[in-house]
């Protein structure tokens, strides 16, 4: 049976190192870090601050999205206070957070992002200038004012414009023309015969239409997109107050529609009520769509709309507008398929009267916590890390000691061993021979140096051995 010494001889080692395995190999391994991103257009002066909050989990440089329950957001706006939201991000790591700025946004603008007792991001927000008719923007559908280009011959001058600025296949949409002769003057009366290719013309499917043009030389006809590339061409013929007999002016236009492929499409029917309501409608399948509406004093609030197979063989959802959409700041919706609205689905579609002063922009990202939660993860794992090399080092020094201790208990044996043996009798019963003084000096000398070497040998060992071990367990 093992004594107490041998036993922690052998025990010790063992045991150091499997507290520090747990240790380092535990809570010290890398960890998925948990952090949010913050997107939004905040406008200097909008009395609301509408953020998009992004759920990110990051393990080795790879993302994934992360549901967080309960967060809470919390902003100020030049020192003082705003409101606070309260919410959770859904499966896909999305919230949509409405924080009420009634004296407007003022810079510095500064978020805090907590969950439970921590912090998950607090920073500074840059605030965008206020919005211009003139803005320009990456959105399609936010010109809707603007005239399509395309290719006209004529005395007549034909203008084409999209009613909302963009068509989604296969819904139908209006398409305005405008009918001027060469000095500017409304050819009223006009009649204009308008053929597609890729779509048709509402009432008369593949025909080509008959339109004739009100007293404003305008004319209007309605299109259902059958592809992603529509051809439009249009004639106008205009007799004007000439005599019977006189020259007809006449007039063409060519040119393509700006159909955006796998656009969710906006029903401009609930648009009309006094608290509009917006009706989605997905060509292919998709879960959900991300709205951002928004007007003059940008981004007013941001909604995520689920949508689900509705019978027709579309994917649709509805979402009324809250009152706090107030006409002057919900102008536009754009209408995303991706929260950070940068696919090429991305519509700005028009919901009041007030989208045609200002052009949308798309949220853009304005804070991305991910760093600071790298870090936190970082110095977490380090700490652990330092408590298994500490229990690691503590057990190396232990074992250390308990060598160099049997080793002096054993070379003490030893000594007096030899000393005895010197001087007691044979197994024939008589005595030795008695050893001079040099002799047993140097017997002694040489029982004392080899367990010495031995010693020094076996501690040189067991402390290679821990610290490889340490250097294996901290090697990331």
């Amino acid at each position: 049976m093992l004594s107490m010494p041998n036993a922690a001889t052998y025990v010790l080692p063992a045991l150091g190192i499997g507290l520090a395995a747990l240790a380092i190999l535990g809570p010290g391994s890398p960890r998925m870090a948990t952090g949010v991103r913050v997107w939004g257009a905040p406008v200097a002066g909008s009395e609301a601050l509408a953020l998009r909050v992004e759920g990110v989990r990051r393990l080795h440089g790879a993302d994934d999205p992360a549901a967080i329950p309960q967060i809470e957001v919390s902003a100020t706006s030049a020192g003082s206070p705003l409101g606070r939201w309260t919410g959770s991000l859904d499966k896909d790591g999305i919230g949509e957070a409405l924080l009420r700025a009634p004296a407007g946004l003022r810079e510095p603008v500064t978020v805090r992002i907590a969950l439970g007792g921590g912090t998950l991001l607090e920073r500074q927000l840059p605030l965008l200038p206020p919005l211009a008719a003139a803005d320009t923007s990456a959105v399609p559908g936010a010109a809707h004012a603007t005239a399509l280009p395309g290719a006209a011959h004529g005395e007549l001058r034909l203008q084409v414009t999209a009613a909302r600025g963009a068509l989604a296949a296969p819904f139908p949409e209006r398409v305005r023309v405008a009918i001027e002769t060469r000095d500017g003057t409304p050819a009223a009366g006009a009649r204009l015969e308008a053929s597609t290719v890729g779509a048709e013309i509402e009432g008369h499917g593949g025909d080509p239409a008959q339109i004739t043009a009100d007293a404003r030389g305008a004319a209007e006809l309605t299109l259902k997109p059958l592809a992603h590339t529509v051809e439009l061409t249009l004639r106008a013929t205009h007799l004007g107050s000439a005599p019977p007999g006189t020259r007809i002016a006449s007039g063409t236009w060519e040119g393509k529609l700006p159909v955006i492929p796998g656009a969710i499409w906006l029903d401009p029917g609930g648009l009309d009520r006094e608290r509009p309501e917006l009706r989605l409608i997905s060509p292919t399948p998709r879960p959900r769509a991300y709205v951002s509406i928004g007007g003059a004093r940008g981004r007013a609030l941001g909604t995520i709309v689920p949508l689900a197979a509705d019978g027709a063989g579309f994917f649709s959802g509805r979402v009324t507008l809250p009152d706090s959409a107030a006409p002057g700041e919900a102008g536009w919706a754009v209408v995303a398929s991706d929260p950070y609205e940068q696919g090429a689905g991305t519509v700005a579609w028009p919901i009041t009267a007030a989208a045609a002063s200002a052009s949308p922009r798309r949220v853009e990202l304005l804070a991305d916590g991910m760093p600071a939660a790298e870090a936190r993860e970082r110095a977490r794992a380090s700490h652990a890390r330092r408590a298994g090399l500490g229990v690691l080092a503590a057990s190396a020094v232990a074992q250390v000691l308990l060598l160099a201790l049997r080793s002096r208990t054993a070379r003490r044996r030893l000594e007096a061993h030899v000393a005895a043996a010197s001087g007691d009798e044979g197994k024939d019963g008589t005595h030795g021979a008695p050893l001079s003084r040099e002799d047993r000096d140097r017997l002694l000398a040489a029982v004392r140096a080899e367990p010495l070497l031995s010693a020094f040998a076996l501690a040189a060992l067991v402390g290679l051995s821990f610290a490889a071990v340490a250097a294996l367990a901290t090697f990331r």
